[in-house]
């Protein structure tokens, strides 16, 4: 997975997902981390694609918010945010289209 491939906007997304684990105490960064940091973008993105298919995007980030809940925290020096395999996944997947 090559991130130069991807457009500035989705490496923020990324990084923004990043800074969500490192507040949150987490080590591992999850495809949860990710739909947060696109639920959150003011732009309105995702949560515009969840209710065209008629869903509602309130309940998507709650349950993305219980998910990270459940995820452990670790207190003090947290070091290195590793990628989860399922986020590499996803990644590589939307590399790929």
């Amino acid at each position: 997975m090559d991130l130069s491939k991807f457009t500035e906007r989705s490496r923020g997304f990324i990084q923004a997902a990043q800074t969500i684990a490192i507040r949150e105490g987490h080590q591992r960064l999850v495809p949860d981390h990710i739909l947060k940091a696109l639920l959150d973008d003011e732009e309105g993105l995702a949560a515009n694609l969840i209710r065209k298919a008629g869903g509602e995007p309130h309940s998507v980030a709650q349950a993305c918010d219980m998910a990270l809940a459940k995820i452990p925290a670790v207190s003090g020096d947290t070091g290195q945010i590793y990628m989860d395999t399922a986020t590499v996944k996803v990644l590589s997947e939307a590399e790929k289209v």
